[in-house]
């Protein structure tokens, strides 16, 4: 009878484990993780230590919904993050990549000490091959990439002479040459506009991207080159002895050292946001109203990404970007951006913004003419086949899918992906469509050929799915 006491409470104890164990062991590691890189890096330690007492509670008191796939519940830990710092930097998603970690092979210990000076001998050698490589590498990478070549919209001169140019992002070019195909240098923009009135610059669309490349743009807004930009101060934190420590690095940027407000200084600036508008795109949107005072600012108010990060980092269990370096300028009193965002001169609707600035750009004198616009580059319109055909099936596809919201506009389907990137879907076939940002994007029905799934492909081979709310 013992026996079968003890046996039974051993299946008993076992049988959680089976059904549960394997998933729940993969959320727990990766909380336990996370929240200990988050607050070695987060750029501050009194919300790192917030967000982690907030993530570590709800997860040990089982507060998550346990029907989330490993997608959603990445991104409800995102939520959690976001809503506890009010840093919309933050993005934790499952492994983009598959790692192999290799543990430390004991039989090495048994490697006689002929071996390993061969292996050594082998490496030296092994290295100063690599170290010259990599020397060349790196000369051709900064040739590469030195150029201000952004992702644009379009570039162009309206009738009454006044200019548009659409800056979709800052990030930096590729080293990959097929990469940059589409990108334009920004000297090249900013003499096509030298003879205008006015300049509308448009980040409605513009998620951000670096800090250099924002100080590039804004140097055509000043008179003195090389100026004082904005300042980064990046943060790390260890344990040493069980004494807690903190590093901090600080960076002062500034203006480009050869280009200067020639080509813009008798302008009249305006500059369109939404509440997409986010991270480098503020910073230079606040740059730029604090160069030229009489520039306006026309749209809706920004959300306040003003923390930066140096990308994100994988590990078996997740994908993170945690913000560790904090963004202030030096010249009003360290003022941040963070939280804050922007109040445009003039609020209204984003999708308004363009009508009003144009309107506002026009010189008093202008009569409205049969004068068409000059481009210098023009947006191209994907064209479908028997798009009308896949439209009657459009209303399918509208909804909420936590991470991303489908909706129609103009009789296109709208993606919006974790409330800031916007795309137009471009139907392949039924529930199959591709875009700019990501590979491919799957529709799933269910049994009553209802959808109640949204599949992203990212253009890295990761996959995300989440379920319709």
């Amino acid at each position: 009878m013992h026996s079968l006491l003890k046996l039974t409470w051993l299946i008993l104890s076992l049988f959680p484990l089976s059904i549960f164990g394997q998933g729940d062991s993969v959320r727990y590691k990766l909380v336990e993780d996370l929240t200990k890189k988050i607050y070695r890096t987060y750029v501050d330690k009194e919300l790192a230590k917030k967000m982690c007492d907030t993530v570590n509670f709800k997860s040990s008191t089982h507060k998550y919904d346990t029907t989330l796939n490993l997608d959603e519940f990445a991104f409800e830990i995102s939520k959690d993050l976001r809503r506890v710092s009010k840093d919309n930097h933050i993005i934790i998603t499952p492994p983009h990549y598959k790692i192999d970690y290799y543990e430390y092979d004991y039989k090495l210990k048994s490697y006689n000490q002929r071996q390993w000076k061969r292996h050594n001998r082998q490496w030296e050698r092994h290295n100063k091959r690599s170290r010259k490589k990599f020397k060349e590498f790196l000369k051709k990478y900064e040739k590469r990439t030195k150029d201000d070549m952004f992702t644009y919209g379009e570039i162009k001169i309206l009738p009454g002479n006044v200019g548009y140019i659409e800056i979709k992002d800052f990030r930096s070019t590729s080293y990959f040459k097929k990469e940059n195909k589409g990108r334009i240098k920004l000297e090249s923009v900013m003499h096509f506009m030298r003879n205008t009135n006015s300049i509308i610059i448009d980040f409605r669309d513009n998620l951000g991207g670096r800090v250099n490349l924002a100080g590039k743009f804004c140097s055509y807004f000043i008179g003195i080159p090389r100026s004082y930009f904005i300042t980064t101060e990046s943060y790390a934190r260890y344990d040493s002895s069980g004494i807690s420590k903190e590093l901090s690095f600080q960076k002062k940027w500034y203006t480009s050292d050869n280009i200067t407000n020639r080509l813009t200084k008798s302008k009249k600036i305006f500059i369109l946001t939404s509440s997409r508008t986010f991270s480098a795109a503020e910073l230079t949107t606040y740059k730029i109203k604090q160069l030229v005072p009489n520039a306006s600012i026309i749209g809706e108010k920004t959300t306040g990404g003003g923390n930066g990060h140096y990308g994100g980092s994988t590990n078996k269990y997740y994908f993170a970007i945690i913000p560790s370096v904090k963004v202030f300028d030096e010249s009003r009193s360290n003022y941040s951006l963070e939280a804050k965002g922007i109040t445009p001169d003039i609020l209204l609707n984003a999708d308004s913004a363009f009508a009003t600035s144009y309107k506002l750009a026009l010189p008093q004198n202008y009569t409205p003419s049969n004068s068409k616009s000059k481009y210098f580059k023009k947006e191209k319109i994907t064209i479908v086949e028997n798009e009308t055909i896949f439209r009657k099936v459009y209303p399918d596809y509208v909804g909420d899918y936590n991470k991303i919201l489908i909706s129609i506009q103009d009789g296109r389907l709208l993606m919006t992906y974790d409330s800031y990137s916007k795309s137009v879907l471009i139907p392949e076939s039924t529930d199959f469509f591709v875009t700019d940002e990501f590979d491919y994007i799957k529709f799933k029905r269910d049994e009553s050929k209802l959808v109640k799934e949204i599949q992203l492909k990212h253009k890295d081979g990761y996959l995300e799915k989440f379920t319709r709310r």
